[in-house]
Formats: structure tokens, C-alpha cells, sequence
């Protein structure tokens, strides 16, 4: 499966997709650390992040 992140902060265009969810936890997660400067909750990371079927 795949997974597709894309940031809702401001005018952000941070897009990410992955076929690993451990690699979108990171990838986010250091992506909201570094250019926002701040965290993400476990639960707001679930509910954005997007499970894509691939055909």
C-alpha cells in the first residue's frame, strides 16, 4: 500500500509519498521539526496521512 502525506500548514507544498509508513512517520515528522518548528501528534499524523490502493 501506499501512503501520501501533504502538509496543511499555511501556503506549505510539501508532498510526500511512500510505500513504507515507517518512512512517512519520519519524513514527516522531521519535515514539521524543521521548517515549522514545531511537533505533530501521533493522531493528527494518522488522520493526515492518506492510504493510496495501487492498481
Amino acid at each position: 500500500m501506499t501512503y501520501q502525506f501533504e502538509c496543511s500548514e499555511g501556503d506549505c507544498e510539501f508532498l510526500l509519498r511512500s510505500s513504507s509508513d515507517e518512512e512517512i512517520d519520519r519524513l514527516v515528522r522531521a519535515h514539521v521539526r524543521m521548517v515549522h518548528g514545531g511537533r505533530i501528534d501521533s493522531a493528527d499524523l494518522e488522520r493526515e496521512t492518506e492510504r493510496i490502493e495501487r492498481r
